[in-house]
Order: C-alpha cells, then structure tokens, then sequence
C-alpha cells in the first residue's frame, strides 16, 4: 500500500476526499491529515507519505511554501496541488517547487484517481531505480580493488587516457595513498626455480604472500599503492616527501627481500627506478624500473637493484668477436657438437666476469644464435625441419630468461639440436648438392664465363659452404672438376671428327685457344694438334 497524507483546511473537504475513492482498491492508504503546511510539516517526518495531497490555499502556510520548505529539506514524498481557478498562475508556479501535478477544485473523482494512479506507477519506478542504483554502488564499491588496479596500470605504462584534471579526483574516488610529493616506483619480481613446479595457482598464491609482506614493512615508513603490471610483477609506487633520502627506501626494500627469503623460502629480486617530481613521470620511473630488474641477469638475482647504478654499466664490451663467430662457423660445417659446446662455455665464462649492461647481454645472444641461422641459410635448411615452434622469435625468447645459465642452456640445446640434425642429413643432403652441381655444369660447362660463384648463385648455395662440401666428398675442387669436364669433353669432340683446336676450345667454355691447348696436355700429356694428328693417323 502507497501512503497518502491530506493537507487542507476545510475539515469537511477532508472528510469527504476519504470517502470519494476506494483507496484500498486503488493501493493506497490514508495515514494521516493536516490543516496546515505547518502542521504537515510536523507530521510529514513522522508518517513519511508517499503522495500528499496539498490545498494551495490555507491559512499560517499555504501549500506554496509548503512545498518550498519540503525541497529545501529534502524530504521524499510526490506533491499534488489542489487549487481553484482564481489561484490557477499559483499552481503553474508550484511546478517549478517539485510538485508533481495540480488539480482544479472541485475535484472530479475519475481524474484524482487516474493522477493517483500515475503517481504510484512514477513511484514504483523511481524505487526500482533506486534498487538498481543501490546494486550498482554496490557492484561499483566490489569492483573498487578491480577499478585501482586498471587506473595504477594505466599510469604506471603512460596510458595517455588518463587526463591531467581527471588524476586527483580519481586518486581521491578510489581512496588511493599516494598524495602530491616525489614519486618512485621499484618492481618485485620472483626468482622463479623450475626445480619449486609451482602451479599458476601456487604462483598467484606466492605472489600474495609476497605483497602482504612488502605492504606490512612499507606502511612503517611510506605511503604507497602496489598493483601488478602485465608480467605479474609487483609494482609499487612510493610517495616521497622531500626530505626522505632515497637509500631509506633501498633499505625497507632490503628488509622485504631478507623477510621473503626468511619466511617464504624463495627469493625475489628489486628494481627501483629514480625519483620523479610529477605524478605522469611514474611511467618513466616504471621503465627505469624494468630494467633495473632485467640487469639481474648480469649482476645476480635475490638483489635490490637501483636504476642509478645500472645507467652507467659498460655497453662496450666485444664479447662475441670475429674468431668466435668464425669458430663456431666451422664447428657447425664440421658437425662438432664438443668443440661448439666448449666454445658457447668460453662465451659466457666471459660474460659472467664482465659487469655489463644487460641489453648488451641481450645483443651477445641474439648474435650468437644468428650464426645458426646463417648456416641454415647455407646450407639450404628451414627453420622449421629442426625446431617445430616456426614461429619463435629469437629475441623475445632471450627476453624470457631468468638467468645467465637459463640463457646459456636454451642457446647450446637451439646449436645441439642444429648439428644433430645437420649430422644426421649430412651424407644426404650433401649428396644431393654435388649431383646438382655436376648436372649444373655438365648443362652449363660450354658458357665460358662459368665458376663457383655462378653455381652457387644458381643453386642458391653459400660459396664457401658449397667449395667445402664439394672437395670433403669428392677429393677434389670444383673448379678442377669443372676443367676435368671441360677436357674430356674437349677429347670426345676430337675422337668424333672434331680437327679445328679453335672450334674444339670454343665448344667447351674456352674462349682462349692457347690457354686451352696448355690444359689439355696437362691433363693427357699431348697439344689438343697432336691429339688431332694422332686420331687422324688411327683412322687412315
């Protein structure tokens, strides 16, 4: 039932606008009257009426200011004008108070119920708002955890959403301690050891444990928000005051790592960018933060790593050198995965007694690996007839490595893997090329201007790969097999009929006849004229 309250002067009006309808029906009630606005307001508070039915004018305070105190107060209830011709201007004036609708004097039963009837539904839906408005703060105040997370993210990549009005009122929106000052960002990483087989869920599990151990040590000393960025790293943004020395956060850091040590038993390693002075310059202190972090792998995991000591590390270091590339080169012609093996050590002994940048790290790498993919491209070989993730990229992978030794032991299994197939098809694959080469030359040997390097441009081969191959299994270099060819091609010409020198050296890809005829006798012992005279003698 929907509460109604009368307000009007005249007692019998009253009386008789109780009887006028079937308010039950309708689904109303009658909790209560007045004679006044004064009176109304008094009772209003108490009987809290969803309609009140007001006369516009009364005596002490009419219905206008009736429904101005209402507004004013903020008291929830539908206002319905009752008023005479005479005060017809009053009731387009009490719209503007609020009041719901206004009714002329007398009132014509059929329309007060249909007006009633409106309001009951405007109210009904205004609670149904009000239900789903209630769900949504809820859903709003669940989602707050969910809504500072999306917000520490975007500001911590430069998300360039995020608009430099709209920065305070958000941070003062979801609560967030990180007031104006210096800001400074430092990034947890755990050490991940295959050897622990953590699930995701254990990950996610230690990762919490990490971050109520980290928040529990700073609230002594900072105020700060933490969320998780992309890689599932804790980030934490530190609001500094001016006269807090950076060494103090290094040092509560510090305490976070030994206690995460001591209590959890795994490690985790720090990166802590430098100290901003505008909150949209903790994208840059992210960054700085990263690879702070990334530099474990040459300085060490389980360590506080500040930015302003890795900045300056040296980026000139030549670790991988022209012998070593050279050497692993013929460790991979040769098919000798020990002698590889002992090479790839050597590398990274030296990187590890080198205090470089990791970038640097990251560029050694990515050189080594390419001697791989250059005798793949020598020899003809698709990445993909060794390694079934085709589509793996040399960088990123090196990128996901923990470690020194993680990176060591992906780079000599990709090198492992390369010569075991390369041994594996040797004999084959090798076969196959000097049959293409000899059938290449046997089609192509009376073109005079023929060498190894038009071969191997037309076979699509790598000049030295091809000489080296070529002379292995065959005792011999193409260019002696080409002028083996050429001759007794030459001597069966000569045995057919042939008897012109010129004509003979020209057929056979010699544009010189004299440098042809020294050939010929260094291969048979006779001038190609002798030759001639020889068979011509035979046959007469």
């Amino acid at each position: 039932m929907y509460k109604v309250m009368i307000v009007d002067d005249e007692f019998y009006f009253r009386e008789a606008l109780k009887i006028s309808l079937p308010w039950e029906k309708l689904g109303f009630e009658i909790c209560g009257e007045a004679k006044n606005g004064k009176e109304a307001i008094k009772k209003i508070e108490e009987l809290k009426p969803d309609i009140t039915i007001v006369d516009i004018n009364m005596p002490i305070m009419d219905g206008l200011e009736f429904a101005k105190n209402l507004k004013e107060s903020g008291i929830e209830t539908k206002i319905l004008i009752l008023t005479g011709h005479s005060e017809f201007s009053y009731a387009k004036q009490a719209v503007s108070l609020g009041v719901y609708n206004y009714l002329l004097k007398p009132v014509n039963e059929e329309e007060l119920a249909n007006c009633l009837c409106e309001m009951k539904m405007d109210i009904q839906k205004e609670a149904n708002l009000k239900i789903e408005l209630e769900k949504l703060k809820e859903q709003v105040k669940e989602n707050i955890p969910l809504l500072k997370e999306k917000f520490l993210n975007d500001l911590i990549q430069g998300n360039s959403v995020i608009k430099s009005e709209e920065v305070a009122s958000k941070i003062k929106y979801l609560k967030m301690n990180i007031p104006t000052g210096y800001y400074q960002v430092a990034l947890i990483e755990v050490d991940y050891d295959e050897n622990l087989k953590w699930t995701d869920e254990d990950k996610q599990l230690w990762l919490f444990s990490v971050k109520n151990i980290a928040s529990e040590i700073l609230q002594e000393y900072f105020e700060f928000e933490m969320c998780y960025d992309r890689d599932d790293r804790l980030c934490i943004i530190v609001c500094l005051k001016g006269n807090e020395a950076d060494f103090l956060f290094e040092n509560t850091l510090e305490r976070v790592k030994i206690s995460v040590h001591k209590y959890l038993k795994f490690t985790i390693s720090i990166g802590i960018g430098n100290r901003k002075s505008d909150i949209f310059d903790v994208a840059s202190s992210f960054k700085e933060a990263i690879i702070a972090l990334k530099n474990k792998l040459t300085i060490g995991s389980n360590k506080v790593i500040l930015y302003s000591s890795v900045d300056d590390l040296d980026i000139k270091h030549h670790l991988f050198t022209a012998e070593h590339r050279s050497q692993l080169l013929l460790g991979m012609r040769t098919g000798n995965g020990e002698e590889i093996k002992m090479i790839l050590t050597n590398i990274f002994r030296d990187v590890r007694g080198k205090n470089i940048h990791c970038e640097i790290l990251y560029v050694v790498c990515v050189e080594i690996v390419s001697v791989c993919m250059e005798i793949f491209a020598e020899m003809g070989i698709s990445f993909k007839e060794i390694y079934h993730n085709s589509q793996m990229n040399i960088f990123e992978e090196i990128q996901l490595k923990q470690s020194i030794d993680e990176m060591e032991g992906w780079i000599k299994e990709i090198f492992s893997d390369a010569v075991e197939y390369i041994n594996k098809n040797k004999n084959k694959r090798a076969s196959q090329l000097i049959e293409k080469v000899k059938k290449y030359i046997s089609d192509n040997y009376q073109n005079d201007e023929l060498d190894i390097n038009i071969v191997a441009k037309s076979l699509f081969v790598n000049y030295g790969h091809l000489c080296f191959v070529f002379k292995r299994d065959t005792g011999i270099t193409i260019n002696e097999y080409i002028t083996e060819f050429r001759i007794k091609k030459a001597k069966e010409l000569i045995d057919n009929g042939e008897q012109l020198v010129f004509s003979v050296a020209k057929k056979v890809g010699y544009a010189d006849a004299n440098y042809f005829g020294k050939c010929f006798k260094k291969f048979y012992g006779l001038t190609p004229s002798k030759y001639i005279e020889n068979v011509s003698q035979k046959r007469n």
